[in-house]
């Protein structure tokens, strides 16, 4: 194996689907708590949070779907989790390469930072937006792979 070639676990035997990776209610409400515990609680995303978990368990007067604002939200969530780790964090985590798994936990922030300044997410641009904030192009790969199949 060179080194441009990633190993993305959902590719071999450990397939992951987006259901397995999509967050729970209690995977946004463990990462609220992190958010809060860190310092960083911003009242409108911190409810808008708090919203989408009411929405995944059913209390909510709209269930999730795609568009409609649930995808921001989704992506929010999905930089949030980069920056604050969590138990979500973990599930995407374990389809990954180790290498790919040791960057997000060491530069979570400056991958949350590369995520978040993307506009149209697919794949290539996310893969672009963490080789260009120095992440090696294997890990990059990797990583855009799990958050395409996250906020898909």
């Amino acid at each position: 194996m060179t080194a441009t070639q990633p190993v993305f676990k959902a590719d071999a035997a450990d397939t992951a689907d987006a259901s397995e990776l999509a967050f729970t209610a209690a995977d946004v409400r463990d990462l609220i708590q992190r958010i809060k515990a860190d310092g960083g609680a911003d009242t409108a995303e911190i409810a808008q949070f708090e919203a989408y978990a009411h929405s995944l368990e059913g209390k909510a007067a709209a269930k999730p779907r795609q568009g409609f604002g649930w995808s921001t939200i989704v992506r929010k969530l999905v930089v949030a989790g980069f920056r604050h780790g969590g138990v979500w964090m973990g599930k995407v985590l374990k389809h990954v390469s180790p290498k790919a798994g040791r960057y997000a936990s060491r530069y979570g922030n400056k991958i949350a930072d590369a995520i978040e300044a993307v506009e149209n997410w697919g794949e290539h641009a996310l893969t672009l937006a963490l080789v260009r904030a120095g992440l090696p192009y294997d890990v990059a790969l990797d990583l855009a792979k799990a958050i395409i199949l996250i906020a898909a």
